[in-house]
């Protein structure tokens, strides 16, 4: 699903122009932004198979940085770790932002024609933006300083260059994470999809091709709800699991992952952000386009033409005739009088 088809009617449920689309940019961007100033606490670390340090990607401020390599023969990984002062690696580093979703592609679709080669590289997959953002365009060049650890541990010759898309002139930040992985010969850690990924259970029939769902692939899908407590005085943060299917481009959303290199065939290394969680912050712009597109036109009723019926034609020729014949019987009163 695509932010840039429908963002022309994002902006509080307003129906803006092409020609004025600056305007719903900035109410997005200063609701992110806001988000991002109060920063409440909604998180919710998730790690995969080793403890987790989490920091936010725009507040990076992270020493002893080591690159450890995992994974196993058929797909090896490289992450980022924390080593303490003995030299040894405590914890998977894992960060955090806050976005605005533009695109999202979270479940598996029509997998028909899908063969193992192609199930074997389908992602859970999104992109974010941060509309004039000045701390989520800051967190998105602090993935720089992430990139550099890794050209330090292989070497810049090795490195491919980051490549983050941009939308007229602003950053936008891409996320994956594989649906599904190739049972190695030390055996994985099978677990079951979470509730809304595979609803059709396309996926699961793979894993007779070896391709199963472990913890390196799941993504926790939250949604933050700020509720009021009995007595009504307070709100209570709280957060549920949430569907796959309830995310929209125009939502803001925290995003936690871990930049993670890959070596590809040629051995050069890619930088890859691997989606580890995302957390529904606010949806009421998604939900005030969808409003605005859903408004129906009512047509105009064609007008109804009634025929006469056939024996109503002998009727009117009388008509007709008496008519005539009083015109003329009026023509010959004028003439007498003269």
């Amino acid at each position: 699903m695509n932010f840039d088809y429908h963002f022309d009617s994002l902006a509080a449920g307003k129906t803006y122009h092409r020609s004025s689309l600056s305007n719903p940019y900035k109410v997005v961007g200063a609701a992110l932004e806001q988000v991002i100033s109060e920063r409440p606490p909604t998180s919710v670390e998730v790690g995969r198979k080793s403890p987790v340090t989490t920091q936010y990607l725009d507040e990076l401020m992270i020493d002893n940085i080591i690159v450890q390599e995992t994974g196993d023969q058929h797909r090896k990984i490289w992450r980022l770790g924390i080593m303490n002062s003995d030299g040894i690696v405590e914890n998977e580093l894992t960060v955090r932002l806050h976005g605005i979703l533009a695109k999202v592609e979270l479940t598996p679709g029509n997998l028909t024609k899908c063969d193992a080669g192609k199930a074997a590289n389908l992602c859970q997959r999104i992109e974010v933006v941060g509309l004039n953002s000045e701390r989520f365009e800051g967190a998105v060049r602090n993935i720089s300083v992430l990139h550099g650890a890794f050209a330090r541990f292989f070497g810049e010759n090795r490195m491919l260059p980051l490549n983050f898309g941009e939308r007229k002139g602003e950053s936008r930040l891409s996320c994956s994470c594989l649906f599904l992985s190739r049972i190695s010969a030390a055996g994985d850690e099978e677990v079951p999809f979470g509730a809304g990924v595979d609803p059709l259970g396309q996926l699961a029939k793979f894993r007779k091709c070896g391709l199963v769902h472990t913890p390196e692939n799941k993504v926790s899908y939250l949604k933050t709800i700020k509720e009021a407590n009995n007595d009504g005085s307070n709100e209570e943060i709280v957060i549920y699991e949430a569907f796959p299917g309830s995310f929209r481009p125009g939502d803001i959303v925290e995003v936690q992952g871990s930049l993670i290199a890959l070596a590809n065939k040629h051995g050069k290394v890619k930088t890859t952000f691997q989606l580890s969680a995302l957390n529904l912050i606010d949806a009421s712009f998604s939900k005030a386009a969808e409003r605005s597109r859903a408004k129906v036109v009512i047509p105009t009723p064609a007008p109804v033409v009634l025929k006469r019926k056939l024996w109503h034609e002998a009727e009117d020729k009388e008509v007709v005739r008496a008519r005539r014949q009083l015109r003329e019987l009026a023509l010959e009163d004028q003439e007498t009088e003269k």
